[in-house]
């Protein structure tokens, strides 16, 4: 069914993949056990959100789904446009990747976040993009098929950080979505609530001496897309521990995130659970 689907989303024209994959991700919201963790999560974001309102952030969250599905469908194709479909964007105060300046890059599953790693093809940087597997094999396989046309390894969440570690030792970039929550993670601000949150990729930036980067993409009319690069984070204190400066930077990446959540929260991938339940009971 899922080759099929995706079959489907291929050979319909951009513009009607996106919005039947729209169709499609709404329709999986009203069937799906996960509809309960979007409205807990964004109940945490916006605490005063009368239930239509909830409802109504809710249904354009899985619909988001459906379309970042479809993109990731016709990935391929919108590499073979990007001249007309994809902008890559390096804002004030960034500076575009190079080979010789490694990097941590980070996003968030945040509207059309799965075009973020294709900075490391037009720029030409070998980027290894760290991703979460599915128990299927079947779908884990077709999923990464598609990520081919990121054209650099594809590390799997068992073990990347290894692998990670050989790549910036030989001072290559790497790649990482850091919004979920993490359990071995550490605890930092999110939307003024304690979360369990992935630490690494400024512990790793800091233990390899090289820049942090945030990398957000968004969506534009007329199926066109902006894929932000964003200025490094550096610690507030440069005088501080390693341990203190980590989590400085992790609160700046949240916050960040912060940023572009609040202003579209149905944007937002959050179909797991963000917050610990104490928080969640919080805001019930």
């Amino acid at each position: 069914m899922l080759k099929s689907l995706i079959g489907l989303l291929r050979v319909l024209p951009l513009k009607t993949a996106f919005a039947f994959g729209a169709v499609l991700g709404e329709g999986f919201g009203r069937l799906s056990p996960r509809v309960e963790k979007v409205r807990r999560n964004l109940r945490v974001v916006f605490p005063e959100a009368g239930g239509e309102e909830l409802d109504r952030v809710t249904r354009a969250s899985f619909a988001n789904v459906g379309v970042a599905m479809a993109e990731l469908a016709n990935l391929d194709r919108l590499w073979r446009d990007r001249d007309e479909r994809i902008e890559f964007n390096v804002l004030p105060g960034a500076h575009v990747p190079r080979r010789d300046r490694p990097s941590v890059f980070v996003t968030a599953h945040f509207g059309p976040w799965q075009l973020t790693p294709l900075i490391g093809r037009y720029y030409d940087v070998p980027l290894p993009v760290i991703y979460a597997p599915e128990q299927n094999p079947y779908v884990d396989r077709t999923l990464n098929r598609l990520r081919a046309a990121f054209a650099n390894p594809l590390v799997s969440r068992d073990g990347g950080m290894r692998m990670f570690m050989r790549s910036l030792s030989r001072g290559e970039s790497i790649g990482m979505t850091v919004d979920t929550r993490l359990d071995s993670g550490e605890v930092v601000s999110f939307f003024g609530q304690p979360a369990m949150t992935n630490t690494a990729p400024a512990r790793l930036a800091l233990r390899f001496d090289c820049d942090l980067v945030p990398i957000l993409a968004e969506r534009l009319p007329g199926g066109r897309f902006r894929v932000n690069i964003h200025p490094p984070i550096v610690p507030s204190q440069p005088e501080a521990s390693r341990d203190d400066k980590a989590l400085d930077m992790s609160r700046q990446i949240n916050a960040l995130f912060e940023s572009k959540i609040a202003r579209q929260p149905d944007q937002w991938l959050c179909l797991r659970r963000r917050w610990p339940e104490t928080v969640e009971q919080q805001h019930a």
